[in-house]
Order: structure tokens, then sequence, then C-alpha cells
């Protein structure tokens, strides 16, 4: 019998909280870190606080889609592999923005990120996000061990300075218990890595993620495993969005960017260049907007509650 941790919010509460059209405290601000509001820790109350005052701002982004009329892409990185600084680099040279997602006990660890290259990713106004302290399978854990790999992972990222809003499921995996958890840890959004339409294997899945997201802790995003990672494919995500997707959300999920054939979720750096490059003239000729998951979601930047 796996454990189960106390109080933890019904399901059917937390896609309550997650509807648009919640409101905040009046003068909230995005990206501020400020108390939690006053409610019994780990209780439904205070989970339902938390959810809702971060799915609060999603109205102002959806107004911005709309009026535009285009689709908004969504640049994402997994992992925090030490690649991920110079991919950061590209995007902003291109005046784009990503977010990134980390696992904070593998920070300065061969191969990943050092918390100064992490700073480094931020200063340059990308968005850091949670990705659990170990990358596990969150599904085939006991639920105090998803609360540890979540919350304390969210702990250490805020403990370092960075305003982390949003979390990435590592594998994709997770259960109802993990959805629970990273919305009563103070995230604004976790994201999948599958949902979106795929030409070969999801065909009547939506083009698009709607704005804000059907469901804040489920964000559904592109797939493309198995698929060429090459600029084409990547484009065609998008061109399908503007033909057929209107104002809505096309996420990308990328991994390390490096030239390396037998990995089926690298991207070659050559591939990536051409793609990005296409994602800033599409934004500049206005038939796309691009923003990290953080700003389309919107709220503030809540502390991890006491007991979670």
């Amino acid at each position: 019998m796996r454990l189960t941790v106390k109080r933890l919010l019904p399901a059917c509460l937390v896609a309550a909280a997650s509807i648009a059209g919640l409101q905040h405290p009046a003068g909230a601000t995005a990206g501020s870190a400020v108390p939690a509001q006053a409610a019994v820790p780990g209780s439904a109350q205070a989970v339902v606080s938390t959810a809702a005052r971060a799915a609060a701002p999603a109205h102002v982004a959806e107004r911005g889609a709309r009026a535009a009329r285009v689709p908004t892409v969504v640049l994402t990185f997994d992992d925090g592999t030490a690649d991920h600084l110079a991919v950061a680099g590209m995007l902003s040279r291109r005046g784009l923005k990503g977010t990134f997602y980390v696992s904070s006990a593998r920070l300065g660890r061969r191969g990943f990120l050092s918390v100064a290259g992490l700073r480094a990713v931020a200063k340059d106004g990308h968005e850091i996000g949670g990705h659990t302290l170990h990358h596990p399978h969150l599904s085939e854990l006991f639920d105090a061990e998803q609360r540890t790999e979540i919350c304390d992972d969210r702990r250490a990222l805020l403990k370092m300075g960075f305003a982390v809003r949003s979390f990435a499921y590592p594998f994709g995996d997770f259960d109802e218990t993990s959805k629970q958890l990273a919305m009563g840890c103070g995230y604004t959004t976790a994201r999948g890595i599958n949902g979106l339409h795929r030409p070969d294997s999801c065909r009547s899945c939506p083009v698009t993620e709607t704005i804000p997201p059907a469901d804040l802790a489920a964000v559904r995003a592109t797939s493309q495993t198995g698929l060429p990672r090459t600029a084409r494919t990547l484009r065609e995500f998008v061109t399908r969005a503007q033909r057929e997707g209107g104002p809505g959300l096309v996420i990308f999920v990328f991994h390390e960017i490096k030239d390396d054939p037998r990995d089926r979720y690298a991207t070659a750096p050559k591939e990536f260049a051409a793609f990005v490059d296409w994602v800033a003239r599409q934004r500049k000729a206005k038939t796309i907007d691009v923003k990290t998951l953080g700003d389309v979601a919107g709220g503030r930047v809540w502390p991890v509650p006491d007991d979670m």
C-alpha cells in the first residue's frame, strides 16, 4: 500500500482552483515573493488558495493573445544540462526568452549547469523552473517521496534567488498526487511532454494548448519523440497552429542541443539555430508571439507552505 500525504487536496478541488478568472489580492505584482495568505497549513484551503492565486492573471495573457489572433510559442528546456548556457545565449541574441527546467540537486555536477551558470541564464531574462531534486519517475514513488522531490526542489531554487513559478514533470510522468503536490508547493503551472497534435500518432489531439491552459497542473506540449528533430519538423508545429490553432500555445520540449544522432532527445545545434532564426523572424513579423510559460500563466512567486 502506498503512503499518503496527509491533507492532500482532492483532485476535483485542484481542477476547480485552476479555472481562469480567479482574482488576485489587490496590488499583486508578478514576480514578487510575498508571505502566503493566512490558512491552515497543508489544508485544502491553503492549497486552493495557492492554486487560485497562481491562476489569477491568466486572463490577461488570454486577452493579449486573442487580440493578436496569433499562436504563442513557448520554448522550454529540460534537465539543466551544461549546454543550456549557450542555448540561452542563442535565444537572447535573437530577442527570444525560454523556460529552463532544472533539478537543483544536479546543479554543479558533471554535464549540468553550475549555480553560477544558471544565474547567468536567469540574468538574461529567461525563466527558471523546477524539475524535481533528482529527476525520478514520480508515479513510481510513495507520496511522501514525491513531496520531497517536488517541494524541496522548489525551496532550494527559491533559496538560490530564482523566481520559480513553473514546473515540469521528469519524463512527463505524473499521477494525481504529483499534480496536487505541484500546485500545493506553489507552482503556477506543471508541464507534461505531450497532448498536442502529432502528424503520426495524435492527429485528433488539439493543435494548441488553450490560454490559460485547460489544466494548469498538466499543461500539454508538443511531443517530438521519434520524429526527425529538424528545423522543418519544428516549424510545422507552428505553421499548423497558424493555419488551424488560432491564439493558443505551441509548447516545445527540448533537451540537450548537441550533435549526437544516437540520442533521440537531442537536437542538432544547426537545426535548432535554423528553427529559432525562423521563430525570431515570425515574431518580428507579428505572425506569432513568444513567451515563457510563467509569463503566460502569470502570478506572483509564492513561498512553499511550511508543512509541504
